[in-house]
């Protein structure tokens, strides 16, 4: 039986790898196999039908073809027909970070022991290293270096975030899990209190550790997020991510058509520039109409916002009125300092919006956000060309109204003080 290196052992390999003319006939029953592209693409159903069949791609293939079937398939292998034809590498990247496909992830062909350690940041688990070549002398190869400093699959963070990191002690892990249990109480509070809840997400720094914890505590609280129609490609891309990472649904709001050609008619498409009142008015379209409707119906909406972040949240508070609307309204990271948010994103490995890694702390519209200098505020980016106080786009007024009582939470009760 052939050999191949999988989760860093060398073991046997009990698929049976077929050629690209290969057709159905050539299955044997109960032989787990995998198969090319094209006869996939043409049996679908009856190869389905079979189970435990993989797919294997050529470097010209699009793993595209495969985006429906990603979370199904067991198995898909890579062709590398000559060690220096790097298209796999692009492939296993977008099967494993577009695509959502967590099975197991294989190179096939020319793969040779110096390939090792770049395959497996890309996101391969599986090797079959060449018929002339041993897959026990190759194992070394994972440790020929000792890190990376551009992100990939395997290593989301880039070097510069991870040195830069700091050491948590013991107690500073500790403290951070205590507020991590003080926070899910505080969720699960809020979405028995007030059905349905919701979750307002701009996909920042902060709401990403909010949707984790929903994710993994199966918390009933839906999300929702608001495409203006000038996002940033890089937070699209992190919402198809978290979609697909966490297998939750994500409700997206966008303008009203008609309020929007009447806007940009009579103002410009970039008037924001102009004046504060005009970028008040694009917030208004773009943001708090889509806003209202996504909370019709609603019996209270959750934020991300936190104290530290401006100084028009340094007063907020954990919950309040929303006169607005009309619902409760929830700012559970309000005491959460930047360190404990970017400490909870390292430990559990949270996916992020990938300007964070180029200087941009808070993120918000694409013209309307740049990166900050270091030592600049956190929110300095946002409407660069306005005085600090103006700095909200009209979504999180302040003050909402009169504050509720603020709870204080600890594990599995709310203590009023």
């Amino acid at each position: 039986m052939p050999r191949l290196i999988k989760g860093r052992a060398v073991v046997d390999d009990g698929w049976t790898l077929l050629s690209r003319e290969a057709t159905l006939a050539d299955i044997s029953a109960g032989v787990p196999t995998i198969v090319p592209l094209a006869l996939w693409k043409s049996e679908r159903t009856a190869l389905r039908a079979r189970g435990h069949i993989g797919v294997w791609l050529a470097p010209a293939d699009d793993p595209a073809e495969l985006a429906a079937d990603a979370a199904a398939l067991p198995l898909i292998a890579v062709e590398f027909p000559k060690f220096t034809d790097g298209r796999g590498y692009s492939t296993a990247r977008l099967l494993r970070e577009r695509h959502g496909f967590t099975g197991e992830l294989r190179a096939i062909g020319d793969v040779l022991r110096d390939q090792l350690f770049a395959l497996e940041q890309c996101g391969f688990d599986a090797f079959a290293i060449r018929a002339d070549r041993s897959a026990e002398d190759a194992l070394a190869s994972f440790d020929d270096f000792s890190g990376v400093y551009a992100p990939t699959t395997k290593t989301p963070q880039p070097w510069f975030r991870r040195r830069n990191a700091p050491a948590r002690s013991p107690a500073d892990r500790e403290a951070l899990e205590r507020k991590v249990a003080v926070l899910v109480d505080s969720l699960r509070d809020i979405a028995a209190r007030h059905v349905p809840a919701v979750f307002a997400s701009s996909f920042g720094a902060e709401d990403m550790v909010v949707i984790d914890l929903i994710a993994k505590h199966a918390l009933p609280i839906r999300i929702f997020t608001l495409d203006t129609g000038r996002l940033p490609e890089e937070t699209h891309a992190l919402i198809d991510r978290a979609r697909k990472h966490y297998g939750l649904p994500i409700d997206i709001y966008v303008p009203d058509t008609r309020r929007l050609q009447a806007f940009v008619r009579a103002n410009g498409v970039n008037s924001f520039y102009d004046s504060v009142e005009l970028r008040k008015g694009c917030c208004a379209v773009r943001k708090s109409e889509p806003l209202a409707r996504a909370l019709v119906a609603k019996s209270a909406w959750i934020t991300g916002l936190r104290r530290e972040q401006s100084v028009t949240r340094a007063e907020l508070v954990v919950e309040e009125f929303d006169a607005v609307h009309g619902i409760p309204k929830f700012n559970p990271l309000a005491d959460w300092t930047t360190e404990d948010v970017w400490a909870y994103l390292r430990a559990y490995d949270v996916p992020y919006n990938a300007l964070h890694d180029r200087g941009f702390p808070s993120i918000g519209c694409a013209p309307c956000t740049r990166a900050v200098e270091p030592g600049e505020d956190i929110r300095a980016g946002r409407w660069w060309w306005e005085a600090p106080a103006h700095k909200e786009c009209g979504l999180h007024r302040r003050p909402v109204a009169t504050p509720v009582v603020e709870a204080t939470f600890v594990a599995n009760e709310a203590v009023t003080p």
